[in-house]
């Protein structure tokens, strides 16, 4: 299941890459680089930082996969914390390969923003796999 997990984390890097680059040279001077609670775009930067999500998506997902080889064997770790670990580092790359491509739709003017349902599902998702890992964590 783990390496299932892992894989889908991988795609979601190539797909934010691959919607940065190839939606670059088309973007307009100017894109939304944060959205409000509500989901719509309140301030905006050049083109270029098209590559900060995917920038910061693979170093988390390098970042998670250096600690995951360190911890695998240690004690300090339960194996019952391991799944919801690895989810949780899909949820992060998902959600930043849907950040990408949201803003390129925001920068050509096919999307106002985000959505209002953007917020609601992420923190539902980033908390309740937090929760369980340390659930998992603390029965283990």
């Amino acid at each position: 299941m783990i390496v299932l997990i892992d894989s889908l984390a991988i795609v979601c890097l190539i797909l934010a890459w691959w919607v940065a680059i190839s939606s670059y040279p088309r973007l307009p001077e100017r894109i939304p680089v944060h959205f409000g609670l509500s989901g719509e775009a309140d301030s905006w930067g050049g083109r270029w930082m098209i590559f900060l999500m995917p920038v910061i998506a693979t170093l988390i997902a390098g970042l998670d996969w250096f600690i995951f080889s360190q911890l695998r064997d240690s004690p300090k770790m339960p194996a019952v914390m391991e799944l919801p670990l690895h989810l949780l580092m899909l949820e992060l790359t998902a959600l930043f390969a849907y950040i990408t491509w949201r803003t390129s739709e925001v920068a050509f003017e096919r999307a106002k923003g985000l959505g209002v349902w953007f917020l609601p599902v992420v923190l539902l998702g980033i908390l309740g796999t937090s929760a369980w890992m340390v659930i998992a964590g603390k029965l283990h």
